[in-house]
């Protein structure tokens, strides 16, 4: 199944064909998860912070249905 995905700040710097603007549209098994489409992407889940599928905050274990749109973040924190 088809998955858009954007990545923000340098989680997409090793994916060359990710977009900052639009992301990139990765193709995983049906049933998958988020952690298994963090797996697919090659990205540290240790570097991941802030999940969102279709605008709502998620936790790596909610399932992916086709035509998601995945937006990942780096953690944040400031002062």
């Amino acid at each position: 199944m088809q998955i858009q995905v954007r990545l923000y700040g340098t989680l997409g710097n090793h994916l060359p064909d990710h977009n900052r603007l639009t992301g990139i549209v990765v193709e995983i098994p049906k049933g998958s998860n988020v952690g298994d489409l963090i797996d697919h992407l090659a990205v540290s889940r240790k570097k991941v912070g802030i999940i969102s599928i279709d605008g709502t905050l998620v936790k790596e274990s909610k399932t992916l249905f086709s035509d998601n749109f995945v937006r990942m973040y780096q953690p944040i924190s400031g002062g």
